[in-house]
């Protein structure tokens, strides 16, 4: 019995085999299917980040560190993982014109974008709408999630177009 190896798929292997199944797919559900790959690893790689950073948080505010300062440390080092990760295991970045620096800083502003967004419709739901502020917070993060993504994707990781 041959024993079996463990094998990276990037990405760009993974969307290989999702043109195949978007060629069989109606007109307007192609775009999303081939961005299903990315998109997938970018949950996972968001997901981790997002741990990483509630457990810095709830270590720092237990350990006596204020609750705003606790959050941004721990949201400071979920943001530069989160970069590491997706720079890692989600986009492509060979052949890419933009400095490490560039695409980092890039990354940092789209995050910023998903603050203002995620503070918009928490406040919008609440204090206009006075919905419960978990509702707000849930519609801040899908909406957040999918406005960052589109901006490291189009932008901040986009190819060069020649």
């Amino acid at each position: 019995m041959a024993a079996e190896q463990s094998v990276e798929v990037s990405p760009a292997a993974a969307s290989l085999d999702m043109a195949a199944v978007a060629a069989r797919l109606p007109w307007f559900l192609k775009p999303i299917a081939r961005l299903m790959p990315e998109l997938s690893y970018y949950t996972v790689v968001s997901a981790v980040a997002l741990g990483v950073d509630l457990v810095i948080f709830s270590g720092l505010a237990r350990s006596g560190v204020r609750p705003a300062a606790a959050g941004i440390i721990g949201y400071a080092v979920g943001l530069i993982l989160h970069y590491a990760l997706s720079v890692r295991f989600v986009f492509e970045t060979e052949g890419s014109t933009k400095s490490g620096l560039r695409r980092f800083a890039e990354f940092v502003v789209s995050g910023g974008v998903g603050i203002l967004i995620t503070w918009a419709i928490i406040a919008f739901s609440t204090e206009v709408l006075h919905f419960p502020a978990l509702f707000g917070k849930i519609c801040a993060v899908g909406t957040s999630f999918i406005v960052v993504f589109i901006l490291r994707k189009g932008i901040v990781f986009a190819k060069e177009r020649v």
